[in-house]
């Protein structure tokens, strides 16, 4: 390239400087941002607010103002048709007025850094994003949180469950209701979204996250509680008046008992304890194979009746054990032992409606009813037979020797108790034929020999006196047991029946 070529190339390139030169000058100047400008950039915003020419002082003022109508701004959440109204900064909303400073400096150095070149850049740069600088805000979860429940929890409505009643032997239902609980955790979610989303400074209202919640048991399912399920009968005519009073007392306390879908009842926390305080009078009972005196002496009768209108009614036994020895007022392994805190009559009302017990004892016969709602076909029928697999002879007497009684006494204190292990059998027929034998329970009941207690004692001027006392028998026989009064037998499909095993050693049991 010859001389006068560069020349006029040089030329050319310094006249397209200049004019570039002075085209950013006025691109720059004229969005207010050459030299010590104290100007915001013409375009520039902040969260939405148009923030150009504006001077660095009215900047961090505009912005201030809104942060604070931010904070301020009425907020109402809806838990349904109750509604609860508060300030923003009440529920947690919040911008922190140094993180403000940073973002209101940020955007007011816009294109007043570097050469003349670098903020054209800069400036091109901004315009490329549209100016747009946005605050942060954040919500404090605990503040929200202890708000809402608060404010908007005490609009929880508890679901209300139905209640069976029974007067004058007309069952009644009483109505139910659902129930309204907010859920808190969707709640502080859905609130705190809707404060981040609409930043417009406007009031806003939000809608809690609410449950509904149904009762447990409704009017529909309690009031089909109507159908006698279950009923079984013995005799206590023979008891003695302590004994009846025991037998009367606890029936009592079980008489009206409801048992609702899936629970448990307990005949010893239903009968209460056995003292005096609670009605009951000192009465024969077993213990650890003897007769003895002991409060509450009878009670087991109850628990032994009331367990054969559960079997009659086919609900899941939970708890059942034998007595120690056998009892006289029902066959061989019909029986439900009570003792002290771990012997326990249990059963589950495993069926969809509400149980009702019904207890009557008149002095003679004790009864138990037990209602329910019949689901079982009209053609099948229960029964249910005692089986003894192996009776244990007593042995011979034990004699005990009184040195205080005379020679010539001689008493029997207890007599001889034949042992037994026996089954109990659910027989199921359908028309009249049977067509299934279900294993009830399995039973051991110890033999204990007959108790006698002789006098030695001598007197030296006469001769002992004949005993008036019968003398005990080579071989005790069973003693028969009076056939329990019961009614006909309900029907079902057949569940199984646990069978709890007796302890070696035991407190009264009779």
């Amino acid at each position: 390239m010859t001389s006068k070529n560069k020349k006029l190339t040089g030329l050319f390139v310094g006249g397209c400087l200049g004019v570039l030169f002075v085209a950013a000058i006025s691109w720059v100047a004229a969005r207010g941002t050459f030299g010590a400008s104290d100007r915001f950039c013409q375009g520039v915003t902040i969260s939405g607010m148009d923030m150009g020419g504006l001077t660095k002082p009215e900047g961090q003022k505009k912005v201030a103002d809104f942060v604070d109508a931010l904070n301020a701004r009425q907020v109402t959440i809806a838990v349904e048709k109750n509604k609860v109204t508060a300030e923003a900064s009440a529920l947690g909303f919040s911008c922190q007025s140094n993180q403000v400073e940073k973002v209101v400096e940020k955007a007011y150095m816009l294109g007043k850094t570097g050469n003349i070149f670098s903020r054209f850049q800069k400036l091109d740069e901004k315009d490329k994003k549209k100016g747009t600088f946005e605050l942060d805000y954040k919500i404090d979860e605990k503040v929200l949180k202890k708000f809402l429940k608060e404010q908007c929890s005490k609009f929880d409505v508890k679901a209300k469950n139905s209640k069976l009643k029974r007067e004058n032997g007309v069952f009644t239902a009483t109505k139910s209701r659902k129930g309204r609980e907010l859920q808190m955790e969707e709640s502080v979610a859905v609130v705190s979204h809707g404060l981040m989303k609409d930043v417009s400074g406007d009031p806003i209202e939000i809608s809690a996250v609410v449950s509904v919640t149904e009762p447990e048991y409704t009017k529909k399912q309690v009031e089909k509680c109507k159908d006698l399920i279950g009923r079984y009968s013995t005799s206590y005519a023979t008891s003695n008046s302590a004994r009846a009073t025991n037998v009367k007392t606890a029936a009592n306390y079980i008489d009206g008992t409801i048992i609702y879908p899936g629970k448990t009842f307990s005949t010893i926390k239903t009968i209460k304890d056995r003292t005096e305080e609670n009605g009951y009078q000192p009465a024969s009972e077993y213990s650890s194979g003897k007769v003895v005196e002991g409060i509450g002496g009878g009670v087991c009768q109850v628990s032994t009746t009331l367990y054969n209108a559960v079997i009659n009614a086919e609900l899941e036994i939970v708890e059942r054990s034998p007595h120690s020895m056998v009892v006289s007022y029902v066959d061989v392994s019909r029986d439900a032992a009570i003792s002290g805190n771990y012997k326990d009559f249990k059963f589950k009302n495993d069926t969809d409606v509400p149980v009702y017990i019904s207890a009557v004892a008149d002095g003679a016969t004790l009864s138990f009813s037990i209602y329910g709602q019949e689901t079982r076909e009209s053609n099948r029928n229960i029964k249910f037979k005692s089986e003894i697999l192996e009776t244990i002879q007593p042995g011979k007497p034990v004699e005990t020797v009184d040195a205080s009684k005379p020679a010539s006494y001689r008493a029997v204190t207890q007599s001889a108790h034949v042992g037994y292990k026996a089954k109990l059998w659910k027989l199921i027929y359908v028309d009249g034929k049977r067509t299934e034998k279900v294993l009830v329970n399995s039973s051991s009941y110890a033999a204990e020999p007959e108790y006698i207690t002789v006098g030695k004692k001598q007197s030296a001027t006469s001769k002992p006196a004949a005993s008036k006392t019968p003398k005990p028998s080579g071989s005790p026989k069973p003693t028969k047991k009076p056939k329990p009064t019961k009614a006909p037998e309900a029907t079902a499909q057949p569940k199984s029946t646990p069978t709890v095993t007796p302890k070696a050693t035991e407190p009264p049991t009779e």
